[in-house]
């Protein structure tokens, strides 16, 4: 599922899968990955010093326009979860986000993904290509790493 290259940067966080995210089985119910995959992109951009509310300001959206998740093994209530966000190409129009969720320590993973965003302009509702800002920061995040 993942390009056959190195990343050009990885972000990791950990994750905890709560009461509320599951199902009567006591396993993370499916779409909830998508907002643990939402919560790894959203503390990403705002570590990397461009949070999405200052993008909004500036008049800039970044709505998804396709996702993908496989499901390998169950992640279950109060499991504790390594979670990591991939990012392979420098986005241009797209910025294509993937993803790594497995249980804290585990040599495989449970779920992987892929998420598909576009910049889209506030005004005209219209994509258009990435802000030289966002460009600046992903490259000095990479840099860092």
């Amino acid at each position: 599922m993942f390009p056959d290259r190195p990343p050009i940067l990885t972000y990791t966080m950990q994750l905890r899968s709560r009461y509320s995210e599951t199902d009567k089985m006591g396993v993370v119910y499916h779409s909830r990955y998508l907002e643990y995959f939402e919560v790894l992109r959203t503390e990403f951009i705002r570590e990397a010093g461009l949070p999405y509310a200052d993008m909004e300001r500036d008049g800039v959206m970044l709505p998804v326009a396709r996702a993908e998740v496989r499901y390998k093994s169950p992640i279950r209530y109060d499991e504790l979860m390594d979670g990591r966000m991939l990012i392979y190409d420098e986005p241009t129009v797209k910025l294509v986000t993937w993803y790594d969720i497995r249980p804290a320590g585990a040599p495989r993973p449970a779920v992987l993904g892929k998420v598909e965003l576009v910049f889209v302009d506030m005004s005209t509702r219209r994509p258009m290509r990435v802000p030289e800002s966002f460009l600046t920061k992903i490259r000095d995040y990479a840099a860092m790493a």
